[in-house]
């Protein structure tokens, strides 16, 4: 990316640029992500520990490269329309993935004001962590009711453990944090991590909602499979009622 293209990115507020680093940002989608500037789209990717990132894009998925900026872990560049690939070089390899923070809020209104007034009846489908696909992109979906919290992040194996890496959106007063990640998948071992609103960082907590964890003496909330087995009882249960009226 040029220095002439890397003038017309709005720069990012020292401030923010300090809370990503010390992991004391709390609203990821307002600075990660794609977003529109003055002069058109551009991208901003905070993984601390990349060595470069690059984006691709189109059929023949043309590539470019995101320019580093400080805090360490911050990349960004102009990008065009349409979906994009992230192409990010660890020190042990490439990884390529689609940015999670491109993506909507997936927990519906209905949702959230029925976990507030705790008549969910589904909490485990709401909550948790769950397998699901989003815009064509398999991934897995968590969401953790965490009302207090100024920061809540997912962490596991597959970010080095490092909280600063897959921050959660917070959705409005309603409590929940959730996050969309692609790509993962089914065994892999999670918690959450938790900055309280005095910034201070909990100790790691694993999933209230998990349908599975790992065998003690771990602690850690595992991403479930998805369930093999087809219930075919839908007649039966629609009948219970009046069976036991009888």
């Amino acid at each position: 990316m040029t220095d002439k293209v890397a003038e017309r990115i709005p720069p990012l507020d020292p401030e923010i640029a300090t809370a990503l680093a010390h992991g004391q940002f709390g609203d990821p989608f307002a600075a990660l992500g794609p977003h529109r500037g003055p002069d058109g789209r551009f991208v901003r990717v905070f993984l601390p520990g990349a060595r470069s990132i690059a984006v691709l894009q189109g059929e023949q998925r043309e590539r470019t490269e995101l320019t580093s900026r400080e805090p360490a872990g911050l990349f960004e560049g102009a990008i065009g329309e349409g979906d994009y690939l992230l192409s990010i070089a660890w020190p042990g390899g490439e990884q390529l993935t689609e940015d999670p923070y491109s993506f909507d809020p997936l927990l519906g209104d209905l949702d959230l004001h029925l976990i507030g007034e705790g008549r969910h009846q589904r909490l485990a489908d709401a909550l948790g962590s769950n397998l699901t696909t989003v815009d064509g992109v398999q991934g897995t979906r968590f969401a953790v009711w965490a009302p207090n919290a100024r920061r809540v992040s997912v962490i596991g194996a597959f970010n080095s453990w490092d909280g600063r890496r897959h921050v959660m959106r917070r959705r409005g007063g309603s409590g929940i944090w959730e996050l969309f990640i692609p790509r993962l998948g089914s065994g892999e071992l999670y918690k959450y991590e938790i900055v309280d609103r005095h910034g201070r960082v909990l100790p790691q907590k694993a999933d209230p909602v998990a349908r599975t964890a790992e065998p003690q003496p771990g602690t850690a909330s595992v991403v479930p499979r998805l369930p093999s087995h087809v219930w075919r009882d839908g007649e039966w249960m629609s009948s219970r009622a009046n069976r036991q009226d009888e």
